[in-house]
């Protein structure tokens, strides 16, 4: 039909399509193949009897100039939008692999839950931490990871909030031992999703000692040059002015003030020997032989000459790896603190040593007294430095033994005993002489 005929709407949507298919100029060269058959059409005839002035044709190529322009426009701003809309893909997909990456070294637990309340992603310090042991890929119900989790997170909190909750119970999915953790319940805004980080409250204490530990090394420097020298000063014109005095009143005073001086020196020289302890010289210890006699020098000592210490029968062959000064040190310290909080009811005091072998590496011994125990706020803290339930006490003590412990290659920890008391257990490396097991 021509230009003027019913159909020469069609070319340009061939343009179009065209633009599109065949990308960038391409829809130029239909344009010149239809103007071609335009310009051809009167040469060769053609179907139209009435040939369209040559003014009309020119605005017919015109427009299909227009319309090639336009759409190679659009395909090339499409194909622009379909490149970046590929890139922006990539590098959120790159950037969620980032995110994951770095959720999963974290060394804070987190788990991330849907409006359902399930764990749809978890990094290993969460997984471990909650005790759950069945994990897949698939989302998982809170209530199944951990039911007191669970009850603490749908509690309603203004914000983010914080919470200890102390994970243990019966459930047959949960590992045995229960511990504390810090959990922190962070609200997402604009999105379904909410945060729970974890912290194993055990851990940050053992940071919180360390702190306090290296605050205690800085302490015990001044303390060295500012206390320790005016102290022996103090204490030595004390002793001069007490033998000029014959009244019973003011020597009263005297031997307080000698009492007390004493006890200043003894706190000096105890945060001294916790911040800076010597290196240990370790070598074989027989316990079995070793041990009756330290208890029976330290027997000599008139806070514990009326303790009845019972040591059960040891094995000959086991021995110790440790420092016998520093262990002596951990005996006496033990031991007086059994002497001061492990008072029975009858006002006696009774002691109970065992050594066992706790493995092949290590053996165990255990101190027991027969006191009312420990509350579970005191136990929590008894071995931090300076905490004390005694106003007379220094808290030093049994920080002391963790340390020397410690710097043997040994540790220690404490419970309740089921009968009643307190109940020590001392681990140390064994020392096997060659084919003993």
């Amino acid at each position: 039909g021509g230009v003027s005929g019913p159909f020469s709407i069609l070319p340009f949507l061939l343009l179009v399509s065209t633009a599109s298919l065949l990308r960038g100029k391409s829809a130029f060269v239909f344009v010149w193949i239809l103007l071609a058959l335009l310009v051809g059409e009167p040469l060769l005839g053609g179907m139209a009897t009435v040939h369209p002035p040559l003014g009309q044709l020119f605005i017919y190529v015109l427009a299909l100039v227009a319309v090639a322009v336009l759409a190679d426009s659009l395909v090339i701003s499409l194909e622009r939008g379909n490149r970046l809309a590929l890139q922006r893909d990539a590098e959120v997909v790159n950037l969620n692999a980032l995110n994951r990456e770095i959720v999963q070294h974290m060394d804070v637990g987190v788990f991330v839950l849907d409006r359902q309340n399930r764990v749809i992603l978890s990094n290993p310090i969460a997984r471990t931490l909650s005790g759950y042991r069945l994990w897949t890929s698939a989302p998982v119900d809170l209530d199944l990871v951990q039911p007191r989790l669970a009850t603490a997170v749908q509690q309603p909190a203004q914000g983010d909030s914080e919470m200890m909750i102390t994970l243990g119970g019966r459930d047959p999915t949960l590992q045995d031992s229960a511990q504390t953790l810090l959990v922190r319940n962070i609200a997402l805004p604009r999105s379904p999703y909410r945060l729970l980080l974890f912290r194993d409250a055990s851990a940050l204490r053992a940071r919180e000692r360390e702190a306090q530990l290296a605050a205690l090394g800085r302490l015990a420097a001044n303390i060295a040059h500012e206390i320790r020298n005016p102290l022996s000063v103090i204490r030595h014109a004390g002793n001069l002015l007490g033998e000029r005095v014959e009244t019973p009143d003011s020597r009263h005073l005297f031997e307080i003030l000698e009492r007390e001086t004493v006890r200043i020196n003894a706190i000096v020289e105890s945060v001294l020997e916790m911040a800076r302890p010597s290196p240990a010289h370790s070598e074989p210890i027989p316990l079995a032989n070793w041990l009756p006699v330290l208890i029976a020098e330290l027997q000599a000592d008139p806070l514990l000459a009326s303790m009845t210490i019972v040591i059960w029968e040891i094995s000959a062959q086991l021995r110790v790896y440790a420092d016998p000064a520093q262990l002596r040190q951990v005996f006496w310290n033990l031991l007086h603190n059994s002497a001061q909080y492990g008072v029975a009811e009858d006002a006696t005091v009774r002691v109970e040593i065992e050594t066992v072998r706790a493995d092949k590496e290590t053996v165990m011994v255990t101190l027991r007294d027969f006191g009312s125990g420990l509350q579970p706020e005191v136990m929590e803290r008894i071995f931090e430095p300076f905490f004390t339930t005694n106003s007379q006490g220094t808290g030093l003590g049994l920080s002391m033994v963790r340390e020397l412990l410690r710097i043997n290659g040994g540790h220690i920890d404490c419970e309740n005993h089921p009968q009643g008391g307190v109940l020590f257990r001392i681990f140390l490396p064994c020392w096997c002489l060659e084919g003993e097991e």
